[in-house]
C-alpha cells in the first residue's frame, strides 16, 4: 500500500488527528487533544506526524497513523555506552512522546515503526535532544516487543495507576500501570536495532540468551490462557525472563480476575526489579512458553 508520513500542523489536520485519535483508542471526546493545544505544541518545538493512505478514512483526511510529541526535561535513570559512569545524573532536555498509534485496519504493515523512525529523524534534525521518553503499558506484549526488541530502548522506570482512571475503551476497567522506557537516539544499540542487525535476530534462538538466566515459569488454566507465575524472581544478579501475557485483552474479555492478576503480577515483578537495579533490554521468545522481558543488573553494561 501507499503510505506518505508527513507534518500536521494545521487547524484542520488538528481536526483529523482528534478524529484518528477517538479511533483508534476507541475515546470518548472529551479525551480528545483540543486542537489549540495541538497547534501550539507543533509550532513550538513538538511534533504530530500523520501517515497516510490513498484509501483512508476521509474523516481523518486519509490519515491511518499518529505519532505526538513535546519537548521536556528528566532525570536519565538508564545508561548506554556514551553516557558518563561515574557523573551524577542531571536534568536534561528530552521529548516526551506521548501518543503513537495506528488504525486496526492498517496495523501490521510497518507503519509503527516508520512513524516512530521518522520522529528519530525529526528530533534529531531539530538540534538539541537525543534522548525520548514514552510509556506503555507493559501487560501489551505487542507493544513491549516493538518498544524494547525493536526500537532499542530501555526501560527500568514502573508507574502505579500512572494516568488514573481511564475512559477509553483499551484501558477501561483496569488499573493504569505504565512502564517508561528511554530511547536514546544515537546509541549504538539503537541505530543495530533499527537497521535491523540485532532486532531481526531468531526470536528463539537460544544461544543468545544468558546461561544463568532465571525463567519464571507459568501455569495454563482452565480458560486455555496461561496464569502468571506463583513465585517472584530472585534478585541477586543473574539475568531474569519476566513473562508476558500473550494477548492481554482476550484475557480480560474471557477472565477480568485472570487479567488483574496478571497486573498484580508484573507490577510486583516489575517494580521490585528495577528498585534492585535492573533494566529491561530486550524481549525473547522462549519455546513453549511465549515472551518474556529480558532484565538485566544495572552492572551488567555490555547488555545495555
Amino acid at each position: 500500500m501507499a503510505i506518505t508520513i508527513r507534518p500536521v500542523d494545521t487547524v484542520t489536520g488538528a481536526k483529523h488527528f482528534q478524529t484518528l485519535e477517538q479511533l483508534i483508542w476507541e475515546s470518548p471526546p472529551e479525551d480528545a487533544v483540543p486542537v489549540h493545544i495541538v497547534i501550539t505544541v507543533v509550532h513550538s518545538g513538538g511534533g504530530l506526524l500523520g501517515a497516510f493512505a490513498d484509501d483512508g478514512p476521509v474523516e481523518t483526511g486519509g490519515m491511518v497513523g499518529l505519532c505526538f510529541w513535546w519537548p521536556g526535561i528528566g532525570t536519565p535513570t538508564t545508561l548506554h555506552e556514551d553516557s558518563q559512569r561515574d557523573s551524577t545524573p542531571l536534568q536534561r532536555l528530552k521529548m516526551c512522546s506521548h501518543m503513537a498509534g495506528v488504525l486496526p485496519a492498517w496495523q501490521g504493515t510497518g507503519i509503527g515503526l516508520h512513524l516512530k523512525l521518522a520522529q528519530r529523524e525529526a528530533v534529531l534534525a531539530q538540534g538539541f535532544a537525543d534522548w525520548i521518553t514514552w510509556t506503555y503499558d507493559p501487560l501489551i506484549r505487542t507493544n513491549a516487543v516493538f518498544n524494547i526488541r525493536r526500537l532499542g530502548a530501555l526501560c527500568n522506570t514502573y508507574k502505579r495507576d500512572w494516568y488514573g482512571v481511564m475512559l477509553d475503551g483499551l484501558n477501561a476497567g483496569t488499573p493504569s500501570d505504565r512502564c517508561q522506557v528511554d530511547w536514546w537516539l544515537r546509541s549504538r544499540r539503537v541505530v543495530d536495532r533499527i537497521n535491523g542487525e540485532e532486532g531481526q535476530r531468531s526470536t528463539k534462538t537460544h544461544g543468545t540468551l544468558p546461561a544463568d538466566l532465571q525463567i519464571l515459569p507459568t501455569k495454563p488454566v482452565a480458560t486455555g490462557f496461561r496464569a502468571p507465575p506463583e513465585n517472584h524472581p530472585t534478585l541477586a544478579g543473574a539475568p531474569l525472563a519476566v513473562p508476558i501475557p500473550d494477548d492481554i485483552g482476550a484475557i480480560r474479555r474471557a477472565d477480568g480476575p485472570l487479567g488483574m492478576a496478571w497486573r498484580l503480577f508484573l507490577r510486583q515483578a516489575l517494580e521490585t526489579a528495577f528498585a534492585a537495579g535492573y533494566v529491561a533490554t530486550d524481549c525473547v521468545q522462549l519455546p513453549e512458553a511465549g515472551w518474556h522481558y529480558l532484565l538485566v543488573a544495572g552492572g551488567q553494561r555490555e547488555d545495555l
